[in-house]
């Protein structure tokens, strides 16, 4: 009978969006005054764009009594961003092989030549289905996929917003102690950005 094992692992957040609106105050002098002002109202021209990025490097766990706890960096490439960083850290809490998934909660950054933009976990799930325990001759394979939303950004991705869903992979050796390994990462959606 194969088991379904539940892996709580760091959360793997990486997505860009990028919304900026401004909008002035106005001002207006009292009745009694001759004089009015205008009021005026600015709002930035905004593009929505087709996001895509592709990252890999390295997720170090943190396997507790009854939590998992994570931090990742790595290197890639993503539209609007271009070549640069994602770091991330990110838990969940709890640890069972009578279920499928387990929720990921966590943030992460994407830094690129123009500023970063940080995204933070929307409904992200860890994944894996494993007959045995792993083992580091026989290690059980990791999905981790859901949707992330910008939180923040800086540069020229100020006011940055949107969404992407996420897909990563790697391995674990063992459910105790700690362990590094290599993972890779895709996200895709649409982000907008200032014009």
């Amino acid at each position: 009978m194969v088991m379904v094992r539940r892996v709580n692992v760091l959360s793997i957040a990486v997505a860009v969006g990028v919304l900026g609106v401004g909008v002035p105050g106005a001002g207006a002098l009292s009745v009694n005054h001759p004089h009015a002002t205008a009021v005026v109202s600015h709002a930035l021209k905004m593009k929505k764009l087709a996001f895509t990025s592709s990252y890999s490097g390295s997720v170090k766990m943190l396997f507790g009594a009854s939590s998992v706890a994570g931090t990742m960096s790595g290197t890639g490439k993503a539209t609007i961003i271009g070549q640069g960083t994602v770091s991330a850290s990110g838990a969940t809490t709890s640890f069972s092989t009578s279920s499928a998934s387990d929720p990921v909660s966590g943030t992460a950054v994407l830094k690129g030549p123009g500023g970063s933009i940080t995204v933070k976990t929307l409904t992200v799930y860890a994944s894996t289905t494993s007959s045995a325990a792993p083992t580091s001759t026989s290690p059980d394979p990791v999905v981790v996929s859901g949707t992330v939303k910008v939180i923040k950004g800086t540069g020229k991705f100020v006011g940055a917003t949107g969404t992407l869903s996420v897909h990563a992979s790697f391995t674990v050796s063992s459910v105790t102690g700690s362990e590094t390994q290599k993972f890779v990462a895709t996200l895709k959606g649409s982000l907008s950005v200032k014009a």
